[in-house]
């Protein structure tokens, strides 16, 4: 079953060679992923801590608020036409034609296609923020005040990002993932800090998002500073800017923003429909469970964004078998990295929420369902990132959105129609996206890349499903064995599993040469020690 998947780190026991830019950002895959890994620990953690200090300071309805305010917002990303997407793809493939000119043009026209994207999220924000009262009035009662402070401080948040969004392209085109994400990991730390402290002190939803203002704030600046160090001869001036190229930008965004308007309708529109007839303190209970599940998926979707500039810069070198390759490797990885948090989630769902935010969240079967609804999705991350930067995601797109347009019909029915609560919310959610993700992109992927669909399943699949059965056997016996008592569960079941899965990805999925070096380097420093304590 041996699975190497990891060819392209340097093997610690050669000599270095002299450093040699590689502009497809092949070089600098490993550390991408891992520093987009890092970062997102810092969401993570927050995801954790922040939902519980303002379910014990300010109320379970009053973070249902703080929810509700975030799914109306989202719906004003859809100004920028989705062009921002496009940048860190035109942005790597100029470079890696030695085309400065070019990479100025784009993203100039870039930035002033979202300037005026921003101008129109102001706009829409003071419209959100007047028409609260008259749309839920009923639902948030004394907290519609609260709302409507919450909605326009982090519609100004989303248009500074969107004003900004450029410079986020150019860094991560320049293939400096570790810049970007430590960018964010940094401020966004010091955004939690100063909410936590507000929230002990007293302070309500409108200093929480006054708080996350002042963080995104500080967070574009920075990026903009950062941009033109990693990326040299950047000129972002209006006169650069070409209406040819912000068309073609468009073109590509336009998918993109299919894709981004799907995922609205797939998450915040669901959303606002418990809102609208379950109410506040439901949608605060959906929405933890929701987010398990959505820090899992970023964490792949991490990955798969590297692998946009890339696939971009390799197109452009026309390097189609390497392309070939990095499809199957990259999918593989990924299976192996969402099989087993999926399992975990969906098996250990009770005992994760009743230790996180405590009984009254505790509400396991919808967590499971949304976490094997969203397998297949996070095990195709890699194949849409591929997909994107060889501007050939349009069809996922308009697939998606199909998907998602089926999961608001099925969420009016099963929540607002029949009456099956949370449960019918989850659904509505899983079903569309497992059955799009699971059955058209491995499809339409393949016949793009010129692969047989038989070989790429097997090669992606085979490895990671023999690793997960005993992992989940052990899982399930945790469970079983400690259903009485959550930690207990968690420290038996998951515990027993992850050592289990450690050993056996340690002796399949880990290159050869990897664990050499590895054990070769243990052996060198436990011998020195020995020395030096004889």
């Amino acid at each position: 079953m041996s699975d190497p998947i990891i060819e392209s780190l340097p093997d610690p026991s050669e000599p270095p060679s002299p450093p040699v830019e590689d502009l497809s950002g092949r070089d600098r895959m490993a550390w991408n992923v891992i520093a987009s890994w890092l970062g997102q620990m810092v969401f993570v953690v927050a995801g954790f801590v922040m939902p519980r200090f303002m379910d014990r300071h300010i109320g379970q309805a009053a973070l249902g608020v703080w929810d509700f305010g975030w799914s109306l917002v989202s719906y004003l990303s859809l100004a920028q036409g989705g062009i921002g997407s496009s940048v860190n793809r035109f942005v790597a493939r100029h470079r890696a034609q030695g085309d400065q000119a070019g990479l100025n043009r784009a993203v100039a026209s870039v930035m002033c296609v979202q300037t005026a994207a921003t101008a129109i999220v102001l706009l829409l924000t003071c419209l959100a923020t007047w028409l609260v009262p008259s749309l839920l009035s009923g639902q948030l009662r004394e907290q519609v005040g609260d709302a409507r402070w919450v909605v326009f401080l982090l519609g100004m948040s989303l248009a500074v990002q969107m004003a900004f969004d450029s410079y986020r392209g150019v860094i991560t085109g320049c293939h400096r993932w570790d810049l970007h994400n430590g960018i964010n990991a940094l401020f966004y730390t010091l955004t939690v800090v100063a909410m936590i402290c507000l929230l002990i002190s007293g302070g309500g939803l409108r200093s929480q998002a006054m708080a996350y203002l002042i963080g995104v704030i500080a967070t574009e600046i920075t990026r903009a500073v950062v941009a033109y160090r990693v990326c040299p001869g950047l000129s972002v001036r209006f006169s650069h800017a070409s209406r040819h190229q912000a068309l073609e930008m468009l073109v590509f965004g336009s998918k993109t923003l299919a894709g981004s308007l799907s995922r609205l309708l797939l998450y915040q529109t669901n959303s606002l429909i418990i809102m609208a007839v379950l109410g506040p303190a439901s949608l605060a209970v959906y929405s933890r469970s929701r987010s398990l599940v959505s820090h899992a998926q970023t964490s792949i979707n991490k990955f798969g964004f590297v692998l946009t500039p890339m696939a971009g810069s390799l197109q452009a070198a026309d390097r189609r078998e390497e392309l070939r390759r990095l499809l199957v490797t990259s999918s593989r990885l990924a299976t192996y990295l969402s099989l087993p948090i999926v399992l975990v989630l969906a098996i250990m769902g009770d005992p994760l929420l009743h230790i996180w935010m405590g009984p009254r969240y505790q509400l396991g079967w919808v967590l499971a369902i949304l976490a094997i609804g969203h397998l297949t999705e996070m095990t195709r991350q890699p194949v849409m990132g591929i997909l994107a930067g060889l501007n050939a995601h349009g069809r996922l797109a308009i697939a998606g959105l199909a998907a998602a347009l089926c999961s608001v019909v099925l969420g009016f029915l099963a929540v607002g129609i029949l009456g099956w609560g949370l449960v019918g919310a989850a659904v509505s959610v899983a079903l569309p996206l497992a059955l799009v993700n699971g059955v058209y992109v491995p499809v339409y992927a393949c016949r793009r890349v010129a692969m047989p669909l038989r070989r790429y399943l097997a090669e992606i699949n085979r490895g990671p499903l023999l690793c997960a059965i005993p992992f989940a056997a052990i899982l399930l016996l945790g469970r079983v064995y400690c259903a009485d008592n959550a930690y207990r569960a968690l420290l038996y079941g998951a515990g027993g599993a992850t050592l289990i899965l450690s050993l056996l990805y340690w002796k399949y999925v880990v290159p050869p040469r990897i664990r050499g070096a590895a054990i070769r380097g243990l052996r060198h420093t436990l011998g020195r020690r020995l020395l030096e304590q004889a």
